[in-house]
């Protein structure tokens, strides 16, 4: 088509009388295609509101606390332990140090020749035993392994047996020094008297002013 026809069907179509349009038409148009523009953007605003609602009740409130420290908690336990700290150490040594009964130390600290009654009674008893050393280190002591039998049992022998005469005295203990997850034993514990020990390192053992042998051989 050339330019002269355009024109002249432009000049044509000016010529036609104009549709009645109602008042405020083109208004009330572009509002319906401003609010169909608008619509998804409101929906998403409105879903993060009701969101919002959602964690500010107590139900969910205490849920996302409950997921929260767990998930500290888990985190916690993968970072407390450094990449170069061993999961357990096992080393042979001796140890000199007050015969204890666990049990009574760990709840009220309870130690000394004033305690060697009960002590003595609560390690006969089966309560675990333990040696304190001056430093305050409490070692569990674990008597030593058992041969495997054919039927389901103590992997250990009881060093309760032992050292219940000896309780709140000092004595000498060597066996397997283990420490895991902040719990120190010494495993496959023996007895140390004069004859035995090598004194390498070791006080000498006293039991109320002699030696373990000398009370030995009282007995």
């Amino acid at each position: 088509m050339d330019d002269s026809r355009l024109d002249e069907d432009l000049k044509a179509l000016a010529k036609r009388p104009r549709p009645d349009v109602p008042a405020g038409f083109d208004a009330r148009v572009w509002s319906k295609v401003r609010r169909r523009e608008e619509a998804p953007r409101a929906g998403w605003g409105s879903w993060l509101q009701t969101l919002r609602w959602a964690w500010a009740t107590p139900q969910w409130a205490a849920g996302a606390l409950a997921l929260a420290l767990m998930a500290g908690w888990g985190l916690g336990r993968l970072t407390s332990r450094s990449p170069g700290q061993p999961a357990e150490t096992r080393v042979a040594g001796t140890v000199t140090g007050e015969a204890i009964d666990v049990a009574c130390y760990f709840d009220d600290g309870a130690s000394g020749p004033a305690h060697a009654a009960c002590a003595r009674r609560c390690i006969e008893s089966g309560l675990p035993v333990g040696l304190k050393t001056k430093d305050g280190k409490v070692y569990v002591l674990i008597g030593e392994q058992m041969p495997p039998g054919p039927q389901p049992g103590p992997k250990h022998e009881s060093f309760n047996a032992q050292l219940a005469r000896y309780a709140a005295m000092t004595v000498t203990v060597s066996g397997t020094l283990v420490s895991k997850e902040g719990v120190t034993v010494i495993e496959n514990a023996r007895l140390l008297t004069k004859d035995t020990a090598t004194g390498e390192g070791i006080d000498s053992v006293r039991l109320r002013g002699g030696t373990l042998a000398a009370a030995e051989a009282e007995d």
